[in-house]
This record gives structure tokens, sequence and C-alpha cells, in this order.
């Protein structure tokens, strides 16, 4: 008698879920608080300064839901028979995220703090020039927020390899 292999789908289904809900929460920042601090701020220096929070409670939490949402593909991964390469490259394109920042939101990041450390030392400070950052952070954050969206795509369809399987 030959038994039916049947695939677990909590793993991968968390896997999947915690990458869209990273990539969502990601582009919330950039779609909702970026607008809503530009469009209530008159000054500079507190625009640079919210921006300065909202990059540090990002920092404190995106990064452990991505390691959540990597482990949760690793141990797809271990559980799975068919669909391994789709999860793989789920985890390479979420984590992809990290190579976009550091090469091409970092000089952004930079200028903002700068304006942010200026501003709290008793410089003034431009708010047209805080604006425009702080509008193409939100588009490189876009950017960066589809990193996890693909690779939550690309797992769905490890999931549903597995299903068919």
């Amino acid at each position: 008698m030959t038994m039916k292999y049947e695939p677990k789908i909590g793993v991968p289904a968390m896997a999947v879920a915690s990458g869209a809900f990273l990539s969502g929460a990601m582009m919330s920042l950039s779609v909702f608080s970026i607008p809503v601090m530009l469009g209530t701020n008159a000054d500079a220096g507190h625009t640079a300064q919210q921006w300065a929070l909202l990059y540090h409670y990002g920092r404190m939490y995106m990064p452990a839901l991505c390691i959540a949402t990597c482990g949760f593909y690793c141990a797809a991964i271990l559980g799975t028979k068919s669909a391994s390469r789709k999860y793989i490259m789920a985890i390479v394109t979420t984590v992809g995220m990290i190579p976009f920042t550091w090469l091409a939101m970092s000089p952004t990041n930079t200028l903002l703090f700068g304006l942010d450390e200026s501003s709290r030392a008793g410089s003034i400070v431009e708010q047209r020039l805080v604006s425009g950052l702080a509008v193409r952070w939100a588009w490189l954050h876009v950017t960066r927020s589809i990193f996890p969206l693909v690779g939550a795509f690309l797992g769905f369809t490890g999931l549903l390899q597995e299903l068919a399987g």
C-alpha cells in the first residue's frame, strides 16, 4: 500500500502571508505616512524629525519581519517535495531589498538624517529641500516594497505547485 503525499500548506502559507504583509507594511510608509507628514508640517525641521522617527521605527520592526518571512520560507523548503526552488527564489527576492537599500537609498537617507541633525542644532532647513528628499525617499521605498511582494508571489506559485503536486 502506497501512501499519498499530501503537502502541508501551513508553513508555506505563513511565508506567503508574512511576505505580503511585509510589503504592505513597507508600502504604507510611503503611501500614507509621507503624504501626511508633508501635508501637515509647515516646518522643515519638524518634517525631517518625523522622517527620522519613521525610519527609526521601520528599522526596528521591518528587518525582524523580513527574517521571519525568510525563516518561514526555509521551513517550507525543508517540508516540500517539489517547490523548494520557488521558495529559494522567494527568499532571494525578498532579501534583494537589502542591497537595493544600500545602493539606491543610502544617499537620500544620509541627506535626510543630515537635515534632521542640522535642524536640531538650530540651523534653518529649507522645506522644499526636505519635502523633495522625502518624496524621493517615498518613491525609492515603494520600489523597495516590491521585493517582498514579488517574493510572496513566487512563494504562492510554489505553494500552488505543491498543491497540484
